[in-house]
């Protein structure tokens, strides 16, 4: 292997500006490399554009050791050398498994670990964003699979070019290059790659999807229109998003933890719109990565337009209330009743999943934190939804000591988000180019 590639002057070069530029805001950003293909020409492209822009971020290369091949640490291991070759500081981030790796969904387990670590590495460097490598082709898969499901439009979107992940950017600046291309850059490049033989294996939706692409090609379902339906879609997202933003500014009341919504307002929303604010406000009771079945929210408010929706309904832990004039979202108790917490040190403690309760004064005592009783009251809020409320008390029943100050939170979101598309937190970035005359 080359110390370096073998030449800045490849056909790629007159892209480079145009789809990195958006990075030249940044100071530090760190690159995912899995010392395949993709990742791989990410990490060549990116090091020669920054050998030529002054403007261009400083690189930290970031690699991931899952451990669920007896060649995954090598291979991490090779990314690190590249790294070094091309001058770059790296780093390699371990998955250190709770008992024997998972044998079901083993990708999406993976995935999940990998984005944690990342985040951890991003805030313990303090990188301005993490880069990862998705290409036109994996959006086309992307699309190929969310269609599958029946995913409405905020799935067709397919990946958005940036994310937020507990708070840490993620950026996708190859999302208008095509695989192909990438490849054509590393033997330009002469710089070799790693192969996973999962991404061959069967056994993976994904892999399934991507080997039908070449049958769909030949009917016009090509990667590059499949994309383009992505990008469109994802235009679609945006607006249908922002009349969301104004139902959910207009019509519902955050109650800490608990929602309201005018049903005035609601019913005379299009459908569309109202089952969207439904389920956000159904992820802001009760936060979980993934909506709710369409099914269900679509069953209810059809019920609810037609004035043939029951008093009360859950869905997904949350409870729908109709009381008088409006909509109540309050958690569901479940059969075990709400937790009761007991703690002896201050600072931030999650309950139930939904809260985050800072205790500061607590001196050692035994605090703890659990629903609120019928005993209180707020305004018209039922009394189920305010059981769902947390509150700190002493652990044996007696007075809370002197000085103690408890700030509780709702995990939550609580106001009309920036952008949400499909599963996730999003800002739109103003990538530019085409990779069409990439090779």
């Amino acid at each position: 292997m080359n110390d370096r590639p073998a030449s800045p002057d490849l056909p790629a070069a007159k892209l480079r500006d145009r789809l990195f530029s958006p990075l030249a805001e940044l100071g530090r950003v760190g690159i995912a490399v899995s010392g395949g293909p993709d990742s791989t020409a990410l990490l060549v492209l990116l090091d020669l554009w920054k050998r030529q822009s002054p403007a261009a971020p400083a690189l930290y290369v970031l690699t991931v050791d899952h451990g669920l091949r007896p060649e995954a640490a090598r291979e991490a291991d090779t990314v690190l050398d590249l790294a070094a070759r091309l001058g770059h500081p790296a780093e390699k981030l371990v998955w250190h498994h709770d008992g024997p790796p998972p044998m079901s969904d083993i990708q999406a387990e993976a995935r999940a670990a990998r984005y944690r670590l990342l985040v951890e590495a991003a805030r313990r460097h303090r990188l301005d964003a993490v880069l990862l490598a998705h290409t036109r082709d994996d959006q086309a898969e992307t699309l190929l699979m969310h269609l599958a499901r029946g995913s409405g439009v905020a799935g067709l979107a397919g990946m958005p070019p940036e994310r937020q992940i507990d708070g840490v950017r993620f950026l996708r600046p190859l999302l208008d290059v095509a695989k192909a291309d990438l490849l054509a850059v590393l033997g330009e490049a002469g710089v070799p790659y790693l192969t996973d033989p999962s991404n061959a294996s069967d056994r993976y939706t994904r892999v399934r999807f991507r080997k039908t692409l070449p049958a769909l090609a030949d009917l016009g379902l090509t990667a590059d229109r499949l994309a383009g339906t992505a990008r469109r879609m994802a235009r679609a997202e945006a607006a249908l998003r922002s009349v969301t933003d104004d139902l959910h500014r207009r019509a519902a009341t955050d109650h800490g933890g608990v929602w309201s919504v005018d049903r005035e307002i609601f019913v005379a929303a299009p459908d569309e719109i109202g089952l969207r604010l439904l389920v956000r406000l159904i992820r802001a009771v009760r936060p979980s990565d993934y909506p709710p079945r369409a099914d269900a929210p679509e069953t209810w408010h059809a019920a609810f337009r037609a004035g043939a929706a029951p008093r009360r309904a859950t869905m997904a832990g949350v409870v729908l209330h109709l009381r008088q004039d409006r909509l109540w979202l309050y958690a569901e108790a479940g059969r075990a009743g709400f937790p009761e917490l007991v703690v002896e040190t201050d600072g931030d403690h999650v309950w139930d999943g939904r809260f985050n309760v800072s205790i500061a004064g607590g001196g050692g005592h035994r605090l703890i934190i659990g629903p609120r009783g019928p005993e209180t009251r707020d305004g018209d809020m039922p009394a189920a939804a305010i059981a769902s409320l947390p509150r700190v008390g002493a652990a044996d029943g007696g007075d809370l000591p002197a000085g103690l100050t408890t700030v509780i939170r709702p995990i939550g979101a609580q106001s009309p988000p920036e952008s949400l598309t499909a599963n996730e937190d999003c800002r739109p970035v103003a990538w530019q180019g085409s990779a069409d005359n990439l090779s």
